[in-house]
């Protein structure tokens, strides 16, 4: 019997009046290849870069858009989630993108902050679509739609308008082809490698406008994010809360900060996207005498 992967997290996104639904499973940084996977992957190394894009910022500049051919399953899965697995098996020959979609399924295999190994460009740079430098190994997220499939395009249509939305991207400018990275300008040419996004290349203009027109009906509230804070005091005197904060370090409590809100001095600690990660710290701090509450920003 097949043994499937389940998702560590499944997050549901708004473009529009359309919804996304991703499966997160995030490659873990401690995940080592079991075998000699690619050149610049052999046994016991990492199996993804473990860096940050954009020289560490972890926002990127743009996003690649990739095609790979379907293939077939046993019942109970799909494609989105056997390619996941391939790749956490070592059997993807080093590739390691953030997204893959068949039909409206999606898999998430790493952060958005994160690089990946897809561009076939290495560690180098070019002159983008701005006129400045990219690399797509670098600084973009990449995504893998999965087949000639006219349902699982407009599902990358749909992911690639909200991560523009999300990360102040422009369509027009900022959404790039696989082949971009390897031949620069002339993005039909065929060479030695593959020609990518191989079933998308031919209406490029059309997809970008299919983008460009769910990129419109995405409001900014589709894209933001909760952050949960943990707050342990709240003072009209500046140095109440300095010294509160000054505590907090010295008990092994680094992020702790204070911020102005309405004329209180607010001593917080931590910044989470995951609620349970602030109750974790929050019931911390209780333990240690402080009173505390969970605020959301």
């Amino acid at each position: 019997m097949a043994t499937f992967l389940k998702p560590d997290k499944i997050v549901k996104v708004k473009i529009g009046n359309n919804e996304l639904t991703i499966n997160q499973k995030i490659i873990p940084d401690n995940l080592v290849a079991t075998k000699n996977v690619a050149s610049y992957v052999q046994k016991g190394d990492k199996m993804k870069p473990c860096a940050k894009l954009n020289d560490g910022t972890g926002k990127p500049k743009a996003i690649t858009v990739h095609n790979t051919d379907d293939i077939k399953v046993a019942s109970g899965t799909n494609a989105a989630e056997q390619y996941t697995r391939a790749t956490y098996n070592g059997n993807m020959n080093g590739v390691v993108v953030h997204f893959y979609v068949w039909h409206n399924d999606i898999w998430q295999n790493l952060d958005e902050s994160e690089r990946g190994w897809h561009a076939a460009d290495g560690s180098t740079r070019r002159k983008d679509h701005r006129g400045g430098q990219t690399g797509g190994n670098l600084d973009t997220i990449a995504i893998e739609c999965i087949s000639a499939d006219s349902e699982s395009e407009e599902t990358v249509a749909k992911l690639v308008a909200y991560l523009c939305k999300k990360y102040g991207l422009d369509p027009k400018y900022d959404v790039y082809t696989h082949n971009y990275w390897m031949y620069g300008k002339d993005e039909t040419v065929v060479g030695s490698r593959k020609n990518c996004p191989i079933y998308i290349l031919p209406h490029w203009k059309k997809f970008l406008e299919k983008v460009s027109n769910y990129y419109a009906s995405c409001s900014t509230a589709d894209t933001k994010k909760t952050i949960y804070k943990v707050q342990c005091g709240a003072f009209a005197i500046k140095s109440n809360a300095s010294n509160l904060k000054s505590k907090l370090v010295k008990e092994g409590f680094d992020d702790a900060y204070v911020v102005s809100i309405n004329g209180l001095y607010k001593v917080q600690v931590g910044a989470f996207a995951v609620k349970d990660n602030a109750v974790k710290l929050q019931n911390e701090l209780k333990a240690k005498g402080y009173n505390t509450l969970i605020v959301q920003q």
